[in-house]
C-alpha cells in the first residue's frame, strides 16, 4: 500500500515538470497618444477629414480620418500611431483639420520632460 502512494507521487512529480513555464514578470508598454476628430453637426454625412500635424522642427505628418457607419458618425485619428512618420519628441506641436481645401478646426498639445521620460500636455 505504501509502495502505490509512493508510484502515484513520483508520477505526480514526472507530470508536474512537463508544464510550460510561465513569466513571472510582464512585460508593459504604454505611450501617450491623442485623439483628433471632427465632425459637422449640420451635415447629412459626415465627410473625411485630413489632420496634418506640424512636429518640432517644422515636419509635418497627415493622416485622413474616414467617416464611421456609412458617414453617420465623424471618424477619429489618433497621434502617433495613425501618423506614419510621426515623432513624439518633446516640444510644441499644432495640427490642423481641413475638409477639402477648407481648413475647419486647429489645435495644439506638448510632449514635455518629466523625470520618467516625458508627459503630454493638451491645453483646454
Amino acid at each position: 500500500m505504501r509502495l502505490s502512494s509512493i508510484a502515484v507521487l513520483a508520477g505526480t512529480l514526472v507530470l508536474g515538470t512537463a508544464l510550460p513555464v510561465v513569466a513571472q514578470t510582464p512585460l508593459v508598454s504604454a505611450r501617450p497618444s491623442v485623439a483628433l476628430s471632427v465632425s459637422d453637426k449640420t451635415a447629412v454625412r459626415q465627410p473625411p477629414v485630413a489632420f496634418t500635424v506640424a512636429m518640432p522642427g517644422g515636419q509635418t505628418t497627415t493622416a485622413v480620418a474616414q467617416p464611421l457607419m456609412g458617414g453617420e458618425r465623424a471618424g477619429t485619428v489618433h497621434y502617433p500611431g495613425d501618423f506614419g512618420n510621426a515623432g513624439t519628441r518633446t516640444g510644441d506641436y499644432t495640427w490642423t483639420a481641413r475638409i477639402g481645401d477648407k481648413t475647419v478646426a486647429t489645435g495644439r498639445f506638448a510632449y514635455r520632460p518629466t523625470e520618467r521620460g516625458q508627459t503630454l500636455v493638451v491645453p483646454d
